[in-house]
C-alpha cells in the first residue's frame, strides 16, 4: 500500500516577509558600515620633539592666522586648532633659559585644506578605487629674536607643506587620519627647518 508522506510548504506571509528584508537589509548594512579605527592623535611632547634653551628670557607667541571656515579649508573643524598645535610646538621646543631678552613666535598661517580631486570619466576608470581627495598642510610662521645684552636679533621665516592624497573608499576616520598624519608630517618639518636656521645664529642657542 502507498503511503502518502504529508509535504511541509513554508509560506512567508507579507509581514512575515517585510520582517524578512528588514532583517537581510539590516545584515547587509551592518558590514557595509564597518568603520576603520580612530585615528591617532597628532602629538607634540619633548621625546619627539627636543628642547632647545634659547638665550632669552621669555617666549611670546602671536596668531596671526585668520583661520577661513569656507570649502576647502577644515581647519576649525580640527581639535586641536591647527595654530594651536605650532603653539604647542613652541612652547615645548623654545625654552627659554636666558637672563634677558624675547624670542617671539609670529603664526601666519595654518591651514588644513581638503579638496576633491577631479575623476576621469571612464569605465576602467569607475571599476578602480580611485584617489578622491587631497589634504593639504600649510604652516608658516616668523621668529623674532632680541636681546638687549650686545644688541643682537635675529629674524627667521619658517614654512611647511605636507600633502597627501586618499581613495575613494576611505572611511571618515581614513580621512582624519590622513589630516592628522600630514599635520605630523608639516610641524616635523618645521621643527627641522627651525633647528637648521636656529643654528645659523650665533649665542640664540645656549649649549
Amino acid at each position: 500500500m502507498n503511503r502518502l508522506v504529508p509535504s511541509l510548504t513554508l509560506t512567508l506571509t507579507l509581514p512575515a516577509r517585510m520582517l524578512f528584508g528588514v532583517l537581510l537589509f539590516g545584515v547587509l548594512l551592518s558590514g557595509c558600515g564597518a568603520t576603520s579605527a580612530p585615528p591617532a592623535p597628532v602629538t607634540i611632547t619633548s621625546e619627539i620633539f627636543s628642547p632647545l634653551s634659547v638665550n632669552a628670557r621669555k617666549l611670546t607667541i602671536v596668531e596671526n592666522w585668520q583661520m577661513p571656515v569656507t570649502a576647502p579649508y577644515v581647519g576649525h573643524r580640527q581639535t586641536p586648532y591647527p595654530s594651536n598645535l605650532v603653539s604647542d610646538w613652541a612652547s615645548t621646543v623654545l625654552v627659554p633659559a636666558g637672563g634677558s631678552g624675547e624670542l617671539i613666535l609670529d603664526i601666519s598661517r595654518a591651514a588644513v585644506m581638503q579638496e576633491k580631486l577631479v575623476r576621469e570619466d571612464s569605465l576602467t576608470k569607475t571599476l578602480t578605487d580611485e584617489q578622491d581627495v587631497r589634504i593639504r598642510v600649510e604652516l608658516e610662521a616668523q621668529l623674532m629674536w632680541l636681546q638687549p645684552v650686545g644688541d643682537a636679533q635675529a629674524r627667521i621665516k619658517l614654512s611647511a607643506v605636507h600633502s597627501v592624497t586618499v581613495a575613494e573608499s576611505a572611511t571618515a576616520n581614513d580621512v582624519q587620519a590622513a589630516i592628522n598624519d600630514s599635520l605630523q608630517a608639516a610641524l616635523a618639518a618645521l621643527d627641522l627647518q627651525a633647528r637648521a636656521e636656529l643654528s645659523k645664529v650665533d649665542n640664540i642657542v645656549l649649549q
